[in-house]
């Protein structure tokens, strides 16, 4: 039997060393790979609890969603219904005089057109007293006149009024005439925008008296801005300040603006010559057709 000798000892101490790492490492390496796989699968847990978590709350945001929407809505009909109430009622209280006499130029001058063969009935249709939902769902539009003619839509704002008109007054117009400015004060009325004034005389007391007409120029444009997105008009709707000259002394007017997207017209005659002029001559926008469904969307909201 051979003698082992040292060097033996050595290899044999090398190689227990040896297969004692493997196993250290074997065992090593196991222990982390269940490691991770206990960490993917609690990963995958918490992930599927943080899905179900948030689909729960999402699910609750869309009910409780559903559930102010539907409170909305019901707030929002009981103002539609309340404010159709007050709309019925308003009607039979809202046309003042000036108003009236405008229909009259209006619907007469309409009844010549068509009489003269001028126009065909439905190349014209004339609407008065119009109400129509605001931006602001509390708030109602009333519109004077509305005119529906295949040249253009036109809504009038019609006044009726004693006394001298300064129309289309603004702050440009102080330092000509520093009266102006005084009465913007002492009515409390926005400089920067323009105004119309009417100035009244009282024969008794022999004083004189300055009204704000209140409708200005930019709230003109922006009723006119609202008739075109509520019925969705495919042009621009033209507006058009009408001062009846029966309302106050002939040719008693003042007009500053400068604003010509607003057409300004004194008297029944420069009404009836405007439309002649510029409405019947003019090229055309909407067809017979067309001019049909305007009027029944408007009388639809007032019927």
């Amino acid at each position: 039997m051979t003698e082992l000798t040292p060097l033996h000892y050595i290899i044999i101490a090398l190689g227990v060393l040896a297969l004692l790492f493997l196993v250290l490492w074997i065992v090593t390496n196991s222990k982390a790979k269940r490691e991770r796989l206990r960490l993917a699968d609690q990963h995958a847990d918490d992930k599927q609890k943080l899905s179900a978590e948030l689909q729960d709350k999402a699910e609750k945001e869309r009910l409780e969603q559903k559930k102010a929407f539907a409170q909305q809505k019901e707030i929002y009909d009981e103002q539609v219904s309340k404010q159709a109430i007050q709309i019925d009622s308003l009607k039979h209280l809202s046309k003042n005089g000036g108003e009236y006499l405008t229909d009259l130029t209006l619907i007469q001058l309409k009844e010549r057109l068509v009489r003269n063969e001028r126009i065909r009935p439905e190349d014209m249709h004339v609407l008065a007293n119009v109400f129509i939902p605001g931006r602001d769902l509390k708030r109602t539009e009333k519109i004077a006149h509305i005119v529906l003619t295949r040249t253009g839509v036109y809504i009038i704002d019609s006044h009726y009024w004693k006394g001298h008109i300064y129309h289309g007054v603004d702050q440009t117009q102080f330092s000509q005439e520093p009266m102006f400015e005084h009465i913007f004060s002492l009515l409390d009325i926005d400089p920067y925008i323009e105004q119309t004034l009417a100035m009244e005389r009282d024969e008794e007391k022999g004083a004189v008296y300055f009204r704000s007409l209140r409708d200005n120029i930019e709230d003109l444009k922006r009723r006119a801005e609202l008739v075109e997105e509520t019925f969705k008009l495919k042009y621009p709707v033209t507006s058009i300040a009408y001062f009846n000259r029966e309302g106050h002394d002939s040719g008693t007017m003042n007009n500053y603006s400068r604003d010509k997207n607003v057409k300004v017209v004194v008297g029944e005659d420069e009404l009836e010559l405007f439309f002649e002029k510029y409405v019947f001559h003019g090229r055309f926008q909407y067809s017979v057709d067309e001019l049909e469904l305007i009027r029944d969307d408007i009388e639809h909201l007032n019927p």
